[in-house]
């Protein structure tokens, strides 16, 4: 084998060096390259969950109800959400305005209304306002949650107007678990003021009922679903214990006839000695507005007076003020605060008569500190 000539072998010994820092630099850019940090991706951030309005207009004589069926598979949150897909599934063209979602049994009664909100956002669907209450039972021991719907239907239902019957409450002097006589007492008063207005029960179009501890909740949610077939009924157990057994129902109504004003109310004397109280309001104005909860946080005066204050502000954005109002609802932490913020609420309802007024006691509100959950129905005339 021949060596390389002198020359030759100086001139690769002299490009060595070179050589070699060549191959360090492409031995460190590749295992650069190789270890080169991935490209940090940005958090995806979530759009906020719109809240509910504080009030929505609709139309009278479009005013109408869903009724979705209780849900009884899942614990609460899963209840929500396939209530919601039933309604998706009845809604069709219909607008809801109004989402009440009453609460038994165990569950975060505070995630209720941010669930509602989410999935109707997911779908695309208007946040509509939203009621949220805790009762002591529903008509299934194995239900959570029930969703009482309204909405604006797609053609006129109720060329006269709408018909709202003040609560009606009968106690009895002992305690019982069996209701039956004591929630026909009360449906047999409420049938007289409709029969009174010219209405059938099959214009009912809401009946709503809290009890007292019983021993037949379903049986007395079937005994009015019975007397009203056409109305989308519950009955429910207003306290999880109760010291004394009661009855307390109220009615929404489809009107016979179109009463003279766009908003007018039957007052009666229900007792000797008593003063007059409001038993029936007509409302035919050509719009309506229902509101969301209002809340009251604890129980002084002017507590209580803030809350109908914050009432009046979103009904005041919708063109209207609680001295309109056809329907308002009171739902307490106790007697003694439901009676005192019906009291404190007269000074901006009407001064000829109240609206039919629905009070309750209730077993818990969505928010700590809240003691009062107020909503109303208010008749637009201006």
């Amino acid at each position: 084998m021949t060596a390389p000539a002198p020359s030759t072998l100086a001139w690769w010994l002299r490009q060595l060096p070179l050589l070699v820092l060549m191959a360090i630099v492409l031995l460190c850019g590749g295992q650069g390259l190789a270890q080169k940090p991935p490209k940090e991706e940005k958090p995806q951030v979530l759009p906020p969950v719109p809240d509910a309005p504080g009030a929505l207009k609709l139309d009278t004589a479009r005013y109408a109800l869903i009724s979705v069926p209780l849900e009884e598979r899942g614990l609460l949150s899963k209840q929500v959400e396939e209530s919601l897909k039933q309604l998706r599934r009845v809604m069709r063209k219909r607008r809801v305005v109004r989402v009440t979602a009453w609460v038994g049994g165990a569950g975060d009664v505070r995630r209720v209304s941010s669930s509602i909100r989410e999935q109707l956002a997911d779908w695309h669907i208007p946040i509509p306002t939203i009621t949220v209450i805790r009762v002591g039972a529903l008509s299934s021991s194995a239900a959570r949650v029930g969703l009482d719907v309204e909405v604006e239907e797609e053609t006129a239902l109720n060329p006269n107007g709408l018909l709202f019957l003040a609560g009606e409450r009968v106690m009895t002097s002992e305690f019982r678990l069996n209701l039956e006589k004591d929630l026909d007492a009360v449906l047999s008063t409420l049938d007289k003021r409709l029969e009174a207005e010219g209405v059938a029960p099959a214009a009912v179009l809401a009946a709503r009922c809290f009890v007292s501890l019983s021993d037949n909740l379903a049986g007395l949610d079937q005994q009015l679903k019975k007397r009203y077939p056409s109305a989308n009924a519950r009955v429910m157990q207003a306290l999880r214990t109760t010291p004394d057994s009661f009855a307390n129902c109220e009615l929404t109504a489809r009107a016979a006839t179109s009463p003279s004003q766009p908003l007018e109310a039957r007052i009666e004397t229900l007792t000797e000695g008593a003063a007059p109280v409001t038993t029936v309001v007509r409302v035919n104005s050509p719009r309506i507005v229902l509101t969301s909860a209002q809340l009251c946080f604890r129980a002084t005066d002017t507590d209580l007076a803030l809350g109908f204050e914050r009432l009046q502000h979103s009904l005041e954005e919708q063109g209207t003020r609680l001295a309109n109002a056809a329907h308002l609802s009171i739902l307490a932490q106790s007697p003694q605060l439901g009676i005192r913020a019906e009291e404190l609420g007269r000074k901006l309802l009407n001064t000829r008569f109240d609206p039919a007024i629905f009070r309750q006691t209730v077993e818990g509100l969505p928010a700590l500190d809240s003691t009062v959950s107020l909503d109303a129905v208010v008749a637009v005339l201006d």
